[in-house]
């Protein structure tokens, strides 16, 4: 089984993208990044890809891309589909409420998913609670997504409306 988070709507709706960059150590050489101290450049092949970031704070980031690995046509019959991906955190939450906030238009639907690929239970099956985007609170999301929380389903769905 495999974890998925994603929203699914009536309206297309921006991404977020990562601030993680892949590069060559060559093109990190010619940027002047700093190398790791276990890790010299000169020690790595220069076509090599890494994996750099400005600063920690950026590891585990919200990010949300339009489409979805796994195909979640079962969950929804919705048309735009936008995969949502970050490290559980309170300011996580808190972006991922902010975006859903500031991004729903008027006569907009989101739904926001999160399910496990390859459960035993259909898509038919999975809670859901119905909001006015309005009422939707951190507390809504830290039930979808912390898993310590008194009220977190291992399924769930949330319904926005605007």
């Amino acid at each position: 089984m495999s974890s998925c988070s994603f929203i699914a709507t009536n309206f297309e709706m921006p991404e977020i993208e990562s601030k993680a960059k892949y590069m060559t150590v060559k093109e990190a050489i010619e940027l002047k990044i700093k190398p790791h101290e276990l890790v010299p450049w000169e020690k790595m092949d220069p076509n090599s890809q890494i994996l750099f970031i400005e600063n920690e704070e950026d590891l585990n980031e919200l990010v949300i891309n339009e489409g979805s690995y796994y195909d979640v046509s079962e969950y929804t019959g919705y048309p735009f589909i936008y995969e949502v991906n970050f490290g559980y955190s309170e300011l996580r939450v808190k972006q991922l409420l902010d975006y859903l906030k500031d991004n729903i238009r008027a006569g907009q639907v989101i739904e926001l998913w999160r399910v496990w690929i390859g459960h035993e239970d259909d898509a038919l099956n999975i809670p859901y609670s119905r909001l006015n985007y309005s009422e939707l609170s951190l507390d809504h999301l830290f039930q979808l997504y912390n898993w310590n929380h008194a009220n977190y389903k291992e399924q769930y769905c949330i319904v926005l409306e605007k």
